[in-house]
């Protein structure tokens, strides 16, 4: 973690922004650390290499040859629709061999002795479980009056809760803008 600092000052130092103060600490840490002075020595030698290279210019007519690389417009956006084109084909096909055979498939569902064969279960299953759904509520209901203290308990352990967990989230968020 320490090395990282001065690595941050050698960063510094390298851009001209490295004060004094700072500068005569990196000198000091530079004579003890023979690592971080290897690697100082490095970083000064890649920024002269860079400082000394060239400054490289595109060659001329780069512009105008790229330029003619890249693909027409008018053929791009023929290509583009064509392409939507096909995506929406293919997204509608299935829609309508759905709708095909639902328009196949209605005059056997309006067969009556078919959906008397199949409404019947449903209805007997619809009113199975509405009977089980009252008697759970009837239940729960019950156990509520009859338990009043516990119910009781419970509300103010479940008030507290919340209670708690907003004032825990204010304070985060406090923390989070105070720094």
């Amino acid at each position: 973690m320490e090395h990282e600092r001065y690595y941050a000052l050698m960063m510094e130092a390298l851009d001209g922004e490295l004060s004094v103060d700072n500068r005569v600490l990196l000198d000091l840490h530079l004579t003890d650390c023979a690592a971080c002075r290897r690697e100082w020595h490095a970083l000064v030698a890649i920024d002269r290499l860079l400082h000394q290279a060239p400054m490289l210019s595109p060659a001329a007519g780069f512009t105008q040859r790229t330029l003619a690389k890249l693909p027409n417009r008018r053929y791009r956006v023929w290509l583009l629709g064509l392409m939507y084109t096909a995506l929406l084909l293919s997204g509608l096909l299935p829609l309508l061999a759905g709708a095909w055979l639902v328009q196949q498939a209605i005059p056997a569902v309006l067969n009556l002795d078919l959906l008397g064969l199949i409404w019947q279960p449903l209805v007997s299953l619809g009113q199975l479980l509405a009977t089980v759904l009252n008697a759970l509520l009837l239940g729960l209901g019950q156990a509520l009056v009859e338990q009043s203290a516990v119910t009781g308990l419970l509300l103010i352990m479940i008030g507290t809760i919340f209670l708690w967990s907003g004032l825990y989230r204010q304070l985060v968020r406090q923390s989070v803008v105070g720094e």
